[in-house]
């Protein structure tokens, strides 16, 4: 039994890990459940102004991408219409129709939550080809350009591009030929372009984005720039500067490639205006807004998935034996007297309602009260059932009592005694009695202040709320709780409280 016992609790702890495991390596899951979750408010207000003719205004939205997700959208389009336009990459937000009165308010808002970047997750792109209206003779002269940096490492192949690119506009002294056909191209087809048309030479894979900077602020006009894969990931810079954008700054891309992020067709829309801001969500809802977008079968069967009331009870429940965990410590290990194990556990869970305080006080009175009354029960001789019946009744009366009082005072905790475990503080009046007269009030009031410990010890554990979310995202951790139950049922050393009561002994052998 030793063997299959160990054997049992192995099985639990791989399982466990094994889960885990998919779900963080597979799924993206945060390893820290508890670590705040990046949330960004973004609005757009644009005015449409046209005369009779049918406008139409075509803006980059955000989009949902394995590095973020876009939840809660809200558009107000007015008297226009509103559809989305999916052209690759791009979302694009198209409101069309003649606005009222000449002038019509666009609107758009979204919150954005950035999940926890993987080294996984980042695909190498595809190198594109060239641009149509390229031609042989400049393709070659922009690999001959790069040539000499086609054997160094990407990131510092792009770095030496940019320099160069940057010594065009630099200094008063006379371009060398490199450098002027290096300035010929920008002149030809733009400084973007000239970059992409390079950077394609040097094998690096390139595109341009507009989008916005994320930081708190307000912008009217979006920012462009050109993302460059060097192995390792996506670096960042400015296409009319050539310089770097630091790692640690972020951006929302609204239009990859060669789309515009604004167009307007028979209208006139004087200024677009950003609104980008922080949002502080709970850690609860990052996860809820995570799991229930996904399609992935272990997501599917998440504890997210549960109707709204039912969650909340199980964000508790899902702790009961974490509980029993603890009190398994702190009576096998500890050696705290309780009476039972169930008791402390309802006791714990009770004590959500009515509050630790008066749960504590409420448990001490009843019983004590339920004591008196037991003591006088003794002379009438009853058996077994009808005293506990009677016991019960006691118990019932007494918490109708405090409902009553908690009612006129304005309690509410009062009034939520109803939700004590009844049933168990008849058993343990019982109990009192009959250790008081066995072993003497010391030992039974040594036994009710030990369950009342226990109890409060376990009821501010299962309120924890970072120990109710990482178990509500991992409930696979009950497995693991399970294989370390097993090991404690087989500890059969000293507690510590006998290792004190018998320290004595020890010092005299």
């Amino acid at each position: 039994m030793k063997h299959t016992a160990s054997v049992l609790t192995v099985a639990l702890l791989l399982l466990s890990a094994a889960l885990i495991s998919y779900r963080i390596l597979w799924l993206g899951y945060p390893v820290l459940p508890t670590v705040p979750g990046k949330a960004w408010q973004v609005s757009m207000d644009a005015h449409v102004r046209a005369d009779t003719k049918e406008a139409t205004v075509m803006i980059g939205l955000p989009t949902t991408y394995w590095e973020r997700m876009v939840v809660e959208e809200r558009i107000n389009s007015g008297t226009l219409s509103f559809n989305l336009l999916r052209q690759g990459p791009n979302q694009i937000g198209v409101w069309s129709g003649i606005p009222g009165a000449g002038e019509e308010v666009i609107h758009y808002s979204a919150t954005l939550l950035f999940r926890p970047k993987r080294a996984a997750d980042i695909r190498p792109p595809d190198l594109e080809s060239y641009p149509a209206h390229v031609g042989t003779e400049e393709q070659t002269l922009a690999r001959r350009l790069v040539e000499r940096w086609s054997k160094v490492e990407p990131g510092a192949r792009l770095r030496a591009i940019l320099a160069t690119a940057r010594g065009v506009r630099g200094g008063s002294s006379p371009l060398t030929p490199t450098l002027q056909a290096w300035s010929g191209l920008q002149a030809k087809y733009g400084r973007p372009a000239a970059y992409q048309i390079l950077l394609r030479a040097a094998n690096l894979p390139a595109r341009r984005i507009t989008g916005l900077h994320l930081v708190e602020s307000v912008a009217t006009s979006p920012v462009t720039w050109i993302a460059v894969w060097t192995g390792q990931g996506w670096e960042r810079f400015h296409p009319e500067t050539g310089e770097m954008f630091e790692k640690s700054m972020e951006f929302l891309p609204l239009a990859i490639g060669d789309v515009p992020a604004i167009q307007v067709s028979q209208a006139e829309v004087p200024e677009v205006r950003w609104n980008i801001s922080r949002q502080i969500l709970s850690q609860w809802r990052v996860h809820f807004e995570r799991i229930t977008r996904s399609s992935r079968l272990l997501d599917q069967w998440s504890l997210f998935h549960l109707p709204d009331r039912f969650q909340e009870t199980f964000r508790i429940l899902i702790l009961v034996p974490v509980g029993a965990l603890m009190i398994c410590v702190l009576r096998n290990i500890i050696g705290f007297p309780t009476f039972g194990i169930f008791m402390p556990v309802l006791m714990a869970l009770a004590f959500r309602n009515t509050g630790l305080f008066f749960g504590l006080g409420i448990f001490a009175g009843v019983v004590l009260i339920g004591y008196v009354v037991r003591r006088w029960i003794d002379r009438l001789r009853l058996l077994l059932v009808p005293r506990l019946s009677v016991l019960l009744t006691l118990v019932i009366i007494a918490f109708t009592a405090l409902a009553l009082v908690g009612s006129k005072l304005g309690l509410r905790e009062f009034m939520a005694v109803g939700l004590l475990p009844f049933v168990i503080l008849t058993m343990i009046i019982e109990r009192f009695f009959v250790l008081i007269e066995e072993s003497g009030a010391r030992a039974a009031l040594r036994t009710a202040a030990g369950s009342a410990a226990v109890a409060a010890i376990t009821h501010e554990l299962i309120h924890v709320n970072s120990l109710q979310l990482t178990f509500f995202v991992y409930p696979e951790l009950l497995f693991a709780v399970a294989a370390l139950q097993i090991l404690l049922g087989r500890y059969t050393g000293y507690r510590l409280s006998e290792l004190l009561r018998f320290r004595r002994l020890r010092r005299s052998s």
